[in-house]
């Protein structure tokens, strides 16, 4: 996952809506320092924090982690064995990084 990219398609959604960072920080319960660093990609969010936003702005996770909806009937091993090196080391990244969030 890259946190500039996600962060930055979170806040481009937030500016759409005309949503300011302190509004959405009540709306997904977390502090308005803690959106910026997330839009600037300087943090990374929790699982629970991901899910939150992406009810709130009303879009995928998908699109915020990659940009796009990757909604298929593919198991995620299909997924995994489907991608070239590079990009299933970044989804194993990201896999081991939300693991203690969803344990």
């Amino acid at each position: 996952m890259e946190l500039i990219k996600a962060g930055a398609r979170i806040k481009a959604e937030r500016r759409r809506q005309n949503i300011s960072q302190e509004k959405l920080s009540e709306m997904v319960n977390v502090t308005p320092h803690y959106i910026y660093e997330i839009e600037r990609g300087t943090k990374a969010m929790s699982l629970e924090t991901l899910v939150k936003i992406s009810e709130t702005l009303k879009i995928s996770t998908d699109y915020i982690l990659f940009g796009e909806n990757r909604i298929s009937g593919e198991t995620l091993s299909e997924q995994l064995n489907s991608m070239d090196k590079e990009r299933r080391n970044r989804a194993e990244s990201a896999f081991k990084a939300l693991l203690p969030y969803i344990l």
